[in-house]
């Protein structure tokens, strides 16, 4: 398979893009470039996929995507509606901070200086992709807004600057394991979205295998070795995955009962939803909701 790379638009002026924007540049879409992504969410929620794992995802994250990193941002749009409008509410809406680099544009010579042993770290590192949690977090956004303005002398200064702070930062989430760079196409991108993204807008109902393998019009025998062998875990180990994750976010942001969360998740019986959500989380729902409280 040949490998598929986006490659993003950049500026004659600069050897990188960033810019700050209300939508992602690829929205919805299963897909990887060569360029390191480091994405600030100013506002807004939703889920990234990212290789064969998930996040949810909210105001106030940074996340810093490697080279070749199969991944897929799904933002919630929120309408307004009568009942938030009556409550005094905003609707959230989406606002990015975004920028890609190339790491090639450095050379193997530049990368090969013991200097660089941080900037190499973080390339590993990335390759995993990561949510950055601690305090470092404000000094690299101060740094991301000074790139929009700074004169071009002092770009590559300030790129090396907030990489290796980025490097020396405590406090990695990861999310994914490195990716097998063979492993996907453009097909495998386009069928893959369709899973996804299908499979994120209706998990909260039953979905059937001949249904889901329809999708991308397989039967559904070759439909469960495929997906088997492009993300490593069966459909339905995936799609228990989105349910409970989607439980998660209920029982941090809701103060539903956890019989209406078991049912909003798309779960059909709560004996099950407990048993799968304390395989997945550690916890029992309560004991997650207990938590977070705490």
């Amino acid at each position: 398979m040949k490998l598929y790379l986006d490659h993003l638009l950049k500026d004659n002026a600069r050897s990188f893009s960033i810019s700050e924007a209300g939508y992602y540049h690829a929205l919805n879409d299963f897909h990887y470039h060569p360029e390191l992504e480091l994405i600030y969410i100013i506002e807004g929620q939703g889920t990234l996929l990212m290789g064969d794992h998930f996040e949810q995802l909210q105001t106030g994250m940074m996340v810093m995507t490697g080279s070749n990193v199969p991944h897929m941002f799904k933002f919630e749009r929120i309408s307004y509606h009568n009942d938030l409008m009556k409550q005094g509410e905003i609707p959230i809406e989406t606002k990015l901070l975004t920028l890609h680099f190339d790491p090639e544009v450095f050379g193997e010579n530049f990368m090969g200086l013991p200097e660089n042993k941080l900037l190499n770290g973080l390339l590993k590192d990335a390759s995993k992709g990561f949510i950055i949690n601690d305090e470092c977090k404000s000094q690299v956004l101060e740094m991301m807004n000074r790139l929009i303005t700074a004169p071009g002398y002092e770009h590559i200064l300030l790129l090396l600057q907030l990489f290796n702070t980025i490097a020396l930062g405590e406090e990695k989430q990861f999310i994914t394991k490195p990716p097998d760079q063979t492993a996907y196409s453009k097909l495998d991108e386009n069928r893959l979205t369709r899973i996804y993204l299908y499979t994120l807008n209706n998990f909260s109902r039953v979905i059937k295998l001949n249904e889901i393998a329809g999708i991308i019009h397989m039967v559904p025998n070759a439909f469960c070795r495929y997906f088997k062998m492009r993300t490593g875990k069966s459909y339905f180990e995936f799609l228990l995955e989105v349910r409970v994750r989607h439980a998660c976010k209920l029982l941090k942001e809701k103060d539903y009962s956890i019989v209406v969360v078991c049912y909003e998740s798309g779960f059909t019986n709560l004996s099950n939803f407990n048993r799968h959500f304390k395989l997945i989380t550690g916890k029992t729902p309560l004991e997650y909701r207990k938590h977070f409280q705490e």
